[in-house]
């Protein structure tokens, strides 16, 4: 059933890219906690270097609401997953908050990034990006693995972009400061999904990028799917002040421009402009595969398991659970519980179908062409041997 198992995974990456959703590393450099500062370290754990930066232009800014806009949400429904996160402005504060619960069943990421640029970001002068951030859910960062992504081309289909892992700070100790993290972009990789692209280019930014992404994952960075092995899922909370560019100053010294004063006016596409870019293929499969691999579905399967394995309910007791849960008048609560069954039944027969016309006789087909190649290989090794 190794065929069939493929066959699925390409189909998870096409759904991926008409869902548009995907997530996604290398050395980071993690700030010491500052009001603003931008002296940092190397995090021990992957090397220990010091370094100061020269000067640094904020492309993001949480203080004005404006800026939460121009961000989407990638969590890891595209896999079947049921983690869920969200970017969200504070009013009256000066930053903004990311925050979510990742659950390993089907998935294990959660994630945002901006939409595209209309125009190419310029960093040619810039050593990396930086995040002004404060862990405030918990104090086990490291027990996530963290990444920042880029994109160096126009358009944001592509299952290819570039990665680097960092360590996320632990919350400082005065309420009042954030840790900054920088991420050179010498550190970032070539990566397809979780994944490194085997011989991939080395990052070019010299054209500029046109995009930015966070991911909270289970996943590391390697050659194959890595999983860390302490990862822990549930609640998190990151609050976010700014988003934007640095430069090195032992590596920049001989520069005389400094980096743009100010904070940098980042126009990006509009989520109905992305959608309406799709092609017409997609417009059409869009809605029709969303209903068949809907994330809400998954989230009832899960809430069904976790029903039945801890509070040992029955499947007809969860169901008449969930509708009580769902309104107090009866007659919606259980129209609605009608209709997800109904839903449920179209899928269950979908998958079912798709398995019988499709992966089964693949499958078969497969094994019988193995199977006579098998064959015919012994009758020529018998043949050999009387000869001889």
């Amino acid at each position: 059933m190794v065929f069939p198992s493929i066959m699925w995974r390409f189909a998870i990456l096409f759904i991926a890219t008409i869902m548009n959703e995907e997530n996604h590393v290398a050395e980071a450099f993690v700030g010491v906690p500052t009001r603003r500062g931008i002296v940092s370290y190397r995090d021990p754990a992957i090397h220990s270097f010091l370094h100061a930066a020269s000067s640094q232009t904020p492309i993001f800014d949480f203080a004005d609401p404006s800026a939460i806009t121009k961000f989407d949400r990638i969590d890891d429904a595209i896999m079947g997953g049921i983690s869920t996160s969200v970017l969200r402005e504070n009013t009256s504060k000066d930053y903004a908050t990311w925050s979510g619960v990742c659950r390993t069943d089907g998935g294990g990421f959660c994630g945002f990034r901006t939409l595209p640029f209309l125009e190419p970001l310029n960093v040619t002068n810039a050593s990396g990006l930086y995040v002004d951030c404060r862990f405030v859910s918990d104090d086990e960062p490291e027990r996530r693995v963290w990444k920042m992504t880029v994109r160096t081309e126009a358009g944001f289909r592509g299952e290819q972009v570039y990665q680097a892992e960092f360590a996320m700070p632990r919350r400082p100790d005065d309420d009042k400061e954030y840790s900054r993290v920088c991420v050179p972009f010498k550190d970032f990789q070539l990566v397809r999904g979780p994944r490194l692209v085997p011989d991939g280019p080395a990052i070019d930014v010299s054209g500029g990028i046109y995009q930015v992404g966070f991911t909270m994952s289970k996943f590391q960075i390697a050659a194959n799917t890595t999983e860390l092995e302490n990862f822990r899922d549930g609640y998190f909370d990151l609050q976010i002040q700014q988003i934007g560019m640095y430069r090195e100053e032992k590596e920049n010294s001989a520069l005389d421009a400094p980096l743009v004063e100010g904070i940098i006016n980042v126009q990006t596409e509009s989520k109905e402009s992305t959608l309406r870019k799709r092609p017409v293929l997609l417009k059409v499969l869009g809605p029709v595969l969303k209903f068949f691999f809907s994330e809400k579905a998954s989230r009832r399967k899960r809430a069904m398991k976790l029903l039945k394995e801890k509070r040992g309910l029955s499947r007809i007791q969860a169901m008449v659970m969930g509708a009580k849960m769902r309104s107090k008048n009866p007659v919606q609560s259980y129209s609605q519980l009608i209709a997800i069954l109904f839903n449920d039944a179209a899928r269950f027969l979908f998958f079912n179908i798709l398995k019988i016309c499709v992966v089964y006789p693949i499958a078969f087909f497969r094994r019988s062409i193995l199977f006579l190649s098998a064959a015919t290989s012994g009758k020529k090794m018998e043949v050999n041997f009387q000869r001889e």
